[in-house]
Formats: structure tokens, sequence, C-alpha cells
């Protein structure tokens, strides 16, 4: 099946690019030189302008045209998926209950707001290799507990709730300590530290709806991310 014009057109640019035959800061050929070269209209070379510029390869530049940003190396992609390649998880608990107090701040709950929490396990070889909890906002019918656990993985959990293009998700990795009922879980000594993955989800307007941590084990914790033009999502 032939390939839409304005594709080859960004993915012309694209090796273009990457190949070096564009540097960082040097203006593209402009759409009226494009439109020509491809003998097609300047509407289609925008259409490829704009796959480019969302790849974050170029920029317009007001009056001259588009040109090369150089790559972000303190920008990177990674890939945090919640179904493991391997293992499956196993539901521990799926309850209604009073957050503690870091919870409590994350979510921005007042009073004695309750949350839905879930509870669960990753059993890797018959082993226990990670442990993760979910904290949702608990409205008394919206959602109900029943309904997030068919739904149990981040974002999409709140697609029927949200604009998902709406959601957008922060998140921070560090050593943390891991408490009593994670360690009994785990079977870890008490107070050892693991990597713990925190996710915090934020409609638009960066109020929180949900919060996530996993705690991961020496065996299965590992993070890989890429920064560049060239990343196996991006392109």
């Amino acid at each position: 099946m032939k390939r839409p014009l304005y594709i080859q057109i960004a993915e012309d640019l694209r090796n273009g690019i990457l190949a070096g035959e564009y540097q960082p800061k040097d203006l593209l050929p402009s759409e009226n030189v494009l439109a020509a070269n491809y003998r097609t209209s300047r509407m289609t070379v925008r259409k490829s302008m704009s796959i480019l510029e969302n790849e974050g390869l170029i920029k317009p530049l007001h009056g001259k045209g588009y040109y090369v940003l150089p790559p972000d190396h303190t920008m990177f992609s990674m890939v945090f998926s919640e179904n493991p390649p391997e293992g499956q998880f196993r539901y521990l608990e799926v309850n209604i209950v009073s957050p503690g107090e870091d919870v409590a701040r994350l979510l921005q709950l007042q009073g004695n707001r309750l949350t839905i929490v879930i509870r669960r396990v990753l059993e890797q070889g018959g082993q226990v290799v990670a442990y993760d909890e979910k904290y949702i906002p608990y409205e008394r019918g919206v959602p109900s507990v029943e309904f997030e656990l068919h739904y149990a993985e981040f974002p999409q959990m709140f697609e029927k709730r949200f604009v998902p293009l709406s959601l957008h998700t922060e998140m921070r990795i560090a050593l943390e300590k891991v408490p009593q009922h994670v360690c009994a879980a785990l079977g870890v000594e008490p107070d050892e530290k693991l990597m713990v993955i925190n996710r915090l989800i934020l409609t638009k307007d960066n109020k929180p709806v949900g919060f996530a941590r996993q705690y991961c084990t020496e065996g299965y914790g590992g993070l890989l991310a890429q920064s560049g033009y060239y990343t196996s999502k991006g392109l």
C-alpha cells in the first residue's frame, strides 16, 4: 500500500536530519520549495512539518520557516508498563480506607475523605518480586470498588471519567524504607530500602485523581530510558 505523500516528505526530512544533512539551528527548505520539489500543495507540506514538530525535531520560526532543534539529552523517554513480560499480579486487597498522611497530602484530600486502595504483588517463578498499591479518592457511587478493580491499570482506569488526553503523570523514583505491611508481602527485612516508583495522575488543572507506588526487589527493579532524537517509541 502506497504511503501518503506527507508521510514520505516527513520521512525524507527526518532521515536528512538524522544523517546530518540538516544540522541543529539550520533552516529546512521553505514550504514553497518543498511543495515544488514534491509537486504537491503547501498544506501537504505543513502536515509533514507537524509530524516533525511533534517529534521534537523542528520548530517554526515566525517569518522564516522551520529550523532544526538540537537534541535535548536532559530529556529522557522511558517506557513503564504495569504488564510485566513475565509473571502475574495477585490481588491482596481492594477496599475503602482512610489514607495515610502522605497519600492524603498528595491527593489533596480534606477532612475525613476516604480512598479506594488496590494492593497487589507480582509473582515470578514462585517468588514475590514486587508490590504495588493504588489510591483513588472515594466518592459514593463514583467510582465503585468493582469498577476500579476492573480497570486496575493506571491511567486507563480513569478514561470513563475523564478525557484521556486531559490527564498527565508525574513520576518519582527513589530508594525508600519499606513499611511493615510491604515487608511482610515481599519477605524482606523491616526498614530495608527498595527502589520505589511513585506515580501521581493529574488532570490538566493539576487536580490529583490517583496515586500509585510500586516497591521493586533487587531481582525485579530496573528502568531503561533514552534521550536524543531517535528513540524506539518516538520514531
